[in-house]
């Protein structure tokens, strides 16, 4: 089975199992620059002398692009790259192994959601798609918990997504739409999820329906035991253990 992560930008393959996809990207964290996560999964770095020179390298850039903002309110694409270091600041402040974000994280997601909210305001088209993601992470459960702000920031990012593929004439991945729908529910927006439901599996191959029917079922509740089981036997039942997946590079 190959599933085909096609996004923007500089691009790496790498061999995965498609089940623990599944279950990562539901049951918890979203890799991939998708949806929700933590430094240890999306590059975080315990090396003190590497994460400081990132720090410094990030503060000229912000430095730089604070001073394009006074002299033009109105720069939506500088606007979002302060929305992308600002998240990236964030994601400096938490250790490796940590499970939740710090305080010190939260406060750089923060800023990053204000400069997000003004890049919105300035009706950027198309949207920057990495920008999203990114703010999609900060909004997630483990990060801000900011529920509809997540559903709002991955929506946008599946739009953009939806319209590259459009004009590519290229399906979408089924990952894209895996991380909208986590988000729908998290924001209890059930008639938009019903409609991420179907687009999901309208994309997702036909022999992989069991498995398609776990995850929704995760997405709607991660604590839900029988659809953790029914993932395990959907592996089980034929789920080809791995397949070659093209995944976007986590860049500042």
């Amino acid at each position: 089975m190959l599933f085909d992560l096609r996004a923007p930008g500089r691009k790496r393959a790498v061999q995965v199992v498609y089940v623990i996809l599944a279950v990562v990207l539901v049951g918890g964290t979203i890799l991939f620059g998708v949806g929700t996560g933590l430094p240890g999964i999306f590059g975080g770095n315990s090396n003190t002398a590497s994460t400081q020179s990132l720090s410094d390298q990030n503060q000229d850039r912000l430095d730089s692009l604070e001073k394009r903002v006074a002299a033009n309110p109105r720069d939506a694409a500088a606007w979002g790259s302060i929305a992308s270091l600002r998240y990236a600041a964030g994601v400096e402040q938490i250790p490796q192994d940590a499970t939740a974000a710090t305080p010190e994280a939260k406060e750089q997601f923060t800023r990053a959601a204000d400069a997000w909210t003004t890049y919105l305001a300035l009706d950027p088209d198309p949207v920057d798609v990495q920008v999203a993601n990114r703010m999609a992470t900060a909004f997630s459960p483990e990060n801000l918990n900011r529920p509809a702000d997540w559903a709002d920031a991955q929506g946008l990012a599946t739009q953009a997504v939806e319209e590259k593929a459009e004009s590519d004439d290229t399906p979408v991945p089924a990952e894209t739409y895996i991380a909208l729908l986590q988000a729908q529910y998290a924001a209890k927006r059930e008639r938009l999820a019903k409609i991420t439901e179907g687009k999901l599996r309208d994309v997702a191959p036909k022999s992989d329906a069991k498995l398609i029917d776990a995850t929704i079922a995760l997405a709607k509740n991660p604590n839900d035991t029988k659809a953790q089981q029914a993932l395990q036997a959907a592996q089980g039942g034929g789920t080809t253990p791995g397949g070659t997946v093209t995944l976007p590079d986590e860049g500042n």
